[in-house]
């Protein structure tokens, strides 16, 4: 009688729900791991921002002045040249408005994204990058605060936005429904979650 190799099929099942167990247990630690490396990335924008913003404030002995509405304009363009972006801070010439903003301000500089914010398009323009991070400064503007954007905030970036420190604390952001935030001139990442500093 001739041996013959191979798997019966009851082995076959067996080896099938050890795999499909050994996926199941994978994959949460893959999407935790990822959501971590993009939470890593939008602190490391938030540090890099915050940099930019006070090496402006150094040079220039202030704050960037509030963007007015409906134009282009405010910190996250007076920072560019801070980011290495000197050529697109260049490209903006005059007071534009945000119907005329060049095709180049489009998509946001790298810099400017979180990943864990959908790339969404905004609703002050059918093809601009919303805002993925807010100034908040004090009310001298000799200081400022650096923050994720809350989630309903739906701006392009090149608007710049600015905010209070008490809206931020009644509302919801991308970091387990808070914020990651630098306090400016300082090193340093903290985070709040229901308004309050939880590191």
């Amino acid at each position: 009688m001739q041996n013959r190799a191979g798997l019966t099929l009851v082995e076959f099942f067996v080896v099938l729900a050890i795999i499909s167990t050994l996926i199941a247990l994978l994959i949460p630690a893959v999407q935790s791991a990822r959501r971590l490396a993009q939470e890593t990335v939008c602190k490391n924008n938030l540090h890099q921002l915050n940099l930019a913003v006070g090496q402006f404030a150094e040079v220039h002995k202030k704050l960037p002045l509030p963007n007015r509405p409906g134009y282009i304009g405010g910190w996250a363009i007076e920072i560019l040249p801070f980011l290495e972006q000197r050529a697109l801070a260049e490209s903006i010439t005059g007071n534009l408005l945000i119907a005329q903003a060049p095709p180049q301000l489009q998509p946001a500089p790298t810099i400017f994204r979180c990943p864990l914010r959908p790339d969404l398009k905004s609703s002050g323009t059918n093809l601009s990058f919303p805002a993925h991070y807010v100034l908040i400064p004090t009310s001298r503007r000799d200081s400022f605060l650096l923050f994720d954007a809350p989630n309903q905030v739906n701006v392009p970036w090149f608007t710049s936005p600015e905010s209070s420190y008490a809206t931020m604390q009644r509302s919801k952001g991308p970091h387990h429904d808070g914020f990651y935030f630098s306090r400016g001139f300082q090193q340093g990442i903290s985070l709040m979650i229901d308004g309050k500093i939880i590191q």
